[in-house]
């Protein structure tokens, strides 16, 4: 049982990360923008301290993995509380956006969502409906 929910959490988090990833790569080619230094940031803030050129790149790879695959067990949680689709989906795509605005707000890393402006928050959005319904196509692998 705890293997099968383990299983859960691993293809919905590796599901919901590849979708973001695709998402935000998308998003970055027609936008002209360049990558997000908000998960490089984000570790910097954490540890009181710049990073190397290097390993700042490493380190904001490394903890955009960490969130997307650590929101695999709310995703398989939130399954067993609310069984309909797409209502599961939906809700989880709100748990699914809680790191950009309230944890990386939080530590001032960036404005809070509401000094976003409704371009910003309408892309937030989209990329963390792609994270939650690729995370909900990962957990349906599992089962």
């Amino acid at each position: 049982m705890a293997t099968d929910a383990l299983r859960a959490s691993l293809l919905a988090g590796i599901g919901g990360t590849l979708a973001i990833t695709a998402s935000t790569t998308l998003e970055m080619r027609l936008r002209g923008r360049p990558a997000s230094q908000v998960p490089a940031d984000t570790i910097e803030r954490l540890l009181g301290r710049e990073l190397d050129p290097p390993l700042r790149q490493a380190a904001g790879t490394a903890a955009h993995l960490a969130s997307g695959l650590a929101l695999g067990p709310p995703r398989v949680l939130l399954a067993s509380i609310v069984a309909r689709e797409p209502a599961a989906t939906l809700l989880f795509a709100l748990v699914a956006s809680a790191p950009d605005v309230v944890i990386v707000p939080a530590l001032g890393v960036t404005e809070p969502p509401w000094q976003w402006g409704a371009t910003e928050l309408a892309i937030s959005l989209a990329h963390h409906l792609a994270y939650a319904a690729g995370a909900s196509a990962g957990l349906a692998l599992s089962r």
